[in-house]
This record gives C-alpha cells, structure tokens and sequence, in this order.
C-alpha cells in the first residue's frame, strides 16, 4: 500500500510541476479539483434547468422535444446540451483524479476520514444523476441503460416484480415512467447538493470556486468541446429492437458492459467489494494519532486568531470559565484536531522573546511546545559556524533537505504554518542565523490545507499576526516543494545561499505572470482535456450484439397454486372461531414454487425454479431473464410446472419462429385466458 501511495504521489508531483509551469502556482487545476468540481455542478445545473423548460416527458415525445431542442434551437438549446453533458462527464473526471490525489497524499486517514467518506458518498449519487439524464433522451442508448440498469437493479433481493419487465416490449412502458424519471433526475441533484454541502463541513474556508482565471478557461474549454464536438442522440428507442453497437460514455456507464457478460450479481459483489476497500482506507493501517492541541488559560486572551485559522474548524470561541477579565476562551475538539499548529502560528502569545516568564503560549502543540521550539532554535543556531548560516524551518510533509551542517541547521515541524512570525524575528535580531528559509509543501497542497498560504500572508503583513517591518524580508526565503521534488528543493537552497552570499533580492510572493509561452501551454492543457472528455463520452463503441444474432426474452408474473387447497367450515367449526375470524374458506397462504424450462432448438437453453414472493411465500413467482441466439428460424418450447407434482408439467407451449438480426422476441404467460403468448417481429 504505502509503495503504491509513493509511486502515486509521485506522478502526482509530476503532474503539479508540469503545471504549475503553464498554470502557475496559484491557478495550478490539481491543486483546485474540488472547487472546479463545484464549477461543473452549477453549470450541469444550470443549463439542466434551462433544458428541463423544453423537455416532454411523454413515451415518444420525449425523444421528439430533445431532438427539436438540439436541431431547431441549436445556438442555445443544442450547446445548453451539450455543455450538460460534458460538464457532467467532467465532474466524474474530477471526482476521480480528486479521490486519487486525497489517497497519494495520505489526507483521509485519522480525523480527516469524515471527508473521505462522505466524499465517496457523492459517487452513486452522480451517477445516479448522469444515468437517469440518459434515460431522459429516450433514444437506443437510452433504451439499452435502461434496461441494462433494471436488470442490474433486480438482481438485488428488493422487489416484487422484475424493474426490467417495464422496458419487454412497447405494450408495457408507460408515459409515467418517463414522469418519475424527471422527479428522481431533479431530487438527485438536490441531495447530491446536500452531501456536497455536509462533505465540506469540517473544513473551515473550504474553496468552492476556483481562481476565475482558471474557472474561466474550463468554461471556454466546454464551450469549445460543445460546439465542435456536439452530443447527438442516437436512432429513437424501440424496445422491439436491439441496438447492436453503441457508444457508451464510458464515464458513466463503463460497468454496463461487464453486466451484460457476468450477471447483475456478480458486478454488484465487485462494487460492494472495491466500496467496502475504499471505505475501510482510513483506517488501513491504523495512523498514530499525534495529541491535540491544548488551550493555556493563563496566556489565552480570546482573540479567536486560532479558531479563525484552524483549517478543520476543530477550534470554537466559548464564554470564559476562570476569573480572566477577557469575555471568550478557546475549546479544542480532540476529535477533529489534527495537530498542524496552525494555531500555534496565529497565537500572538506564542513569542520567544517572553523572558520575565516562562514562554507559554496560549494554545500549544503537547508534543512540540512553543519554549521547546525557542530551544530547538538556539542550540541549532548555535551549531552553525560557516557562513551563510542558514536555519531551516522544515515541514515533515515535504520534500527532504541534505543533512545539517556547520551552516545549514534544520528544525522539523508538522506544518510550517505552526511557525509563528515572531520567531524569524527572533532568530535574525538575536543573530542565531544569517537567513531563514521557511520549506513547506508544494504551493496550494499544504498537508493541512492552508500553512502555505497563511505564511505567505503573514511575513507579507496581510494577516494576523503579521511579521514586522524591521525583519529584512531579503534574509527570508519561501520554497514550495512536493515530496519527491528533491532535486527543486536542493536549487532552491542553493538559490538561497547564492541569494545571501552576493546582493539579495526581497522575498515576494510569485508573480504569475501570462507570457506567450503560458498562454499556449494552457491552451495545449485546455484541449487535451477536451480530447479526452469528449473521446471518453463516445468512444469506443460497444457491441452488445453480434451482428447475425437476435434476443429472446423470456418473463412473466404468475401465481402457483396454493400448497393445500382450500377447506370450507361448517357452521359448527365457524362458531367457535372469534367473530372477526368467522370466514367459512380456510386457505393456506403459502403456494408452490414455479419451474420453468425453455428448450431452444431441442436443447434445454434455461431452467429455473422460482419462489413466490412476499414473507409468507403468498406471492407470485416472477421472472425475466433475456438471452442472445442465432437470427433464422428455430424450434421453441416452454414449460411451466406451479404444483407440487414432482413430474411432468401444468403448461406447455412449442412454436417454430423465425428471429430477424437485430430484433426481440418476447416469451410471456397468464394463466387466464390466454397462456403463453409470443410477440415480437418474425420474418
């Protein structure tokens, strides 16, 4: 596990780099997946609202109201749609690389499972969104999801009465159907807005909006896929027929196919399984927890600067409890404190230059406290004798540093948001180092979300607490590295020194600038990403159907016979029975299994037994199975046994029927009136 997470995130910062390069830091796309993910469900939602004004819901005025609305009002309507698709195929595409990303860099597990979790929540309720809006089209697509998905639905133990034996042949869809599929493809969004809402919960200032640069370019990106490459229906839906090749947006429907060759069972086993893995991440291994942070009434004022910073608002302002002449305190809540010391860095009381008393900072880390800190510093400072003396605050989540010398010296922190400002002051008046250079994460993948950009803000003076003016910011340096970006850390040490050693420039934060060169390797980004979005919507075809072969299919609803046969009491037995029991038919509930075979062509092609339904057994026995045979003609016969009789049959149908290529023929029985009946198209 841990060399797949390793191999992972180094491709992932090899990614970033490529990047950030064409991107710059701040508007890098991996490290905003899940902003832009929220950019995909408004405009999804937004052109679905506007589509849904056009869209009928009757059994062919469904296929009818979309074409009309892609063909006739192509300059709206017909980009709104397309836009729609993409959008949604690109909010699986981020989901996907966003889930990928949180496992690489090992940020589910601990307290921060509760995002991993309802985030994996959000799943099946965007492909529930995605598969019902195909359903909506109503054209051979359409046609095959919806019956691949019913059959999948019904090898569940859940329903009465097979989902499929809705879509087994025109006589028996109904304008209804498409009705509910509108209220389930609008409430879907709506609880997927829901648990969007509640995965971002325990994160404070959690983005939901990209950079409008970026949030721009994806927009222009879509809009271009939409125009260029538009989603078209395919032929309209006729359920008296089978569409033999389709192209699958494999986004959204890449297990149909795995459904039609192994059974609805066995694919709902495989996702089960990869659902209960990806479920149980968190906690495989188990992750030694570090101890939370702890509040020092004595040195708390309640300035509420950490519970403003605390990236998983683990962190709440409550009224005092001591005598203190300040009106709030801080509470810690060990259950989401992950232990950055983000609090740490924006607790004014957190100084080393505190002598008179003994340095106790007001909120502290029990394992790294603030006087352990200051000690850490000048014994270190006091070790480097070669000049430049440089003192790095490292930050154990990014890339390694070469080994401390007699002028490097390094002091390792969980977060380099932890470092409270004061402290580069205290380390350069005090003269405990020629330079400081501050290593954290990559820019925009803090470990803990926000240390890199908090620190940026407060040696700028853009946040509390801001480090002071007399710092010269020229002996303070900022590098940005993911774990395997060794090689760039150890340049932008050398950097550093070089910086020091001749005349140094002020530290800033990184220009990003829109040269020539990053114009067109964001536009080479931009449609590379369209190529894919749009090849993976369409591409490659599927055949479900060999081109000379037909369907059979064979379903029915029907009621065996009672186990016992019915008893009538006499006057005398009624009379002894309570008043509101007085029938004079007793019967037994529960009925006989009913045994099916089907012969094709003299070979035994399907038998089953099947149960009746309900708790009690008193149900119907149900089936529907669908089977692919060779078009031409061919020699059928079907058996029915629904007694206890342990040989022979209670009905029996032989026919001779000819299967065109391509078509279905169904197989259906009512054992009033009329018995087995055949539909379908022969020649």
């Amino acid at each position: 596990m841990s060399a797949f997470r390793a191999g992972l995130r180094a491709l992932f910062d090899y990614a970033d780099s490529l990047l950030e390069q064409a991107f710059g830091a701040r508007w890098n796309p991996c490290a905003q997946l899940g902003a832009l993910g929220w950019l995909c469900f408004w405009l999804v939602a937004g052109t679905g609202i506007y589509l849904y004004i056009f869209v009928d819901t009757g059994v062919t005025a469904a296929y009818e109201s979309v074409e009309s609305l892609t063909h006739r009002q192509w300059w709206a309507g017909g980009i709104m749609r397309s836009l729609h698709r993409y959008a949604s195929d690109a909010m699986i595409l981020l989901a996907g690389v966003h889930l990928l990303r949180e496992f690489a860099h090992d940020r589910m597990r601990g307290v921060r499972w509760f995002a991993w979790v309802t985030g994996l929540l959000l799943l099946p309720l965007i492909y529930a969104c995605g598969v019902t809006g195909y359903w909506m089209v109503w054209d051979r697509l359409a046609q095959y999801v919806a019956q691949t998905t019913t059959e999948w639905l019904d090898a569940l133990p859940l329903f009465a009465e097979p989902l499929a034996r809705n879509f087994l042949d025109a006589s028996h869809l109904s304008g209804r159907f498409f009705t509910l599929m509108a209220y389930i493809h609008i409430f879907a969004p709506l609880a997927l807005l829901l648990f969007m809402w509640v995965h971002i919960q325990r994160h404070s200032g959690a983005r939901v909006n990209p950079e409008r640069g970026l949030a721009i370019g994806t927009l222009l990106m879509l809009t271009a896929l939409s125009l260029t490459w538009p989603a078209m229906s395919q032929p309209a839906a006729d359920l008296g027929t089978v569409a033999a090749v389709l192209p699958l947006d494999w986004f959204y429907l890449a297990v149909y196919p795995l459904i039609d060759r192994h059974g609805g069972a066995a694919v709902w086993l495989g996702v089960l399984a990869a659902g209960a893995v990806l479920f149980a991440l968190p906690w495989l291994p188990p992750l030694r927890r570090p101890l939370p942070a702890v509040v020092d009434l004595n040195n708390c004022n309640g300035c509420g600067r950490c519970a403003t910073d605390c990236p998983f608002g683990a962190i709440e302002m409550a009224p005092r409890t001591d005598a203190a002449a300040y009106t709030q305190q801080a509470l810690v809540d060990p259950d989401r404190c992950v232990s950055c010391g983000l609090c740490v860095g924006a607790c004014p009381t957190a100084t080393p230059f505190r002598r008179a008393a003994a340095l106790q900072a007001g909120i502290e880390l029990p394992e790294l406290r603030a006087a352990e800190l200051r000690d850490q510093v000048v014994a270190i400072g006091g070790g480097l004798t070669v000049r430049p003396r440089i003192l790095v605050f490292h930050c154990e989540h990014s890339a390694p540093l070469p080994h401390a010398d007699a002028s490097l010296g390094i002091v390792p922190l969980p977060c380099i948001g932890m470092l409270p400002p004061s402290f580069l002051d205290f380390v350069l008046s005090r003269g405990h180092a020629d330079g400081i250079l501050l290593a954290g994460c990559r820019s925009g993948e803090c470990h803990f979300r926000l240390g890199d950009r908090f620190t940026e803000e407060r040696i700028a003076g853009l946040r509390d607490p801001a480090l002071r003016e007399r710092v010269p910011r020229e002996r303070v340096g900022l590098t940005w590295c993911g774990t395997t970006e060794r090689r760039r850390r150890l340049a932008d040490l050398g950097a550093f020194r070089s910086a020091l050693l001749q005349a140094p420039a002020a530290v800033s934060a990184p220009v990003h600038g829109r040269t020539a060169w990053r114009l067109a390797a964001q536009a080479g980004v931009y449609t590379v990403s369209a190529l894919l979005i749009g090849t993976v919507s369409c591409w490659p075809n599927y055949r479900q159907l060999e081109p000379d072969a037909a369907v059979v299919k064979l379903s029915f609803s029907h009621a065996a016979q009672r186990v016992e046969a019915c008893a009538q009491l006499t006057t005398a037995e009624l009379a002894r029975l309570p008043i509101n029991m007085r029938v004079r038919t007793n019967c037994r509930r529960d009925r006989w299994p009913v045994t099916v075979d089907l012969v094709f062509d003299g070979k035994l092609l399907y038998h089953g037994t099947h149960l009746a339904a309900g708790l009690q057994n008193d149900g119907p026995s149900t089936i529907y199975r669908r089977f692919a045979v060779p078009a031409g003609p061919h020699a059928l016969t079907v058996r029915i046994r629904d007694t206890g009789r342990t040989s022979g049959y209670d009905y029996e149908a032989s026919r001779g029927i000819t299967l065109r290529p391509g078509r279905s023929f169904v197989i259906d029985f009512a054992s009033a009136g009329t018995g087995f009946t055949f539909r379908g198209s022969e020649g």
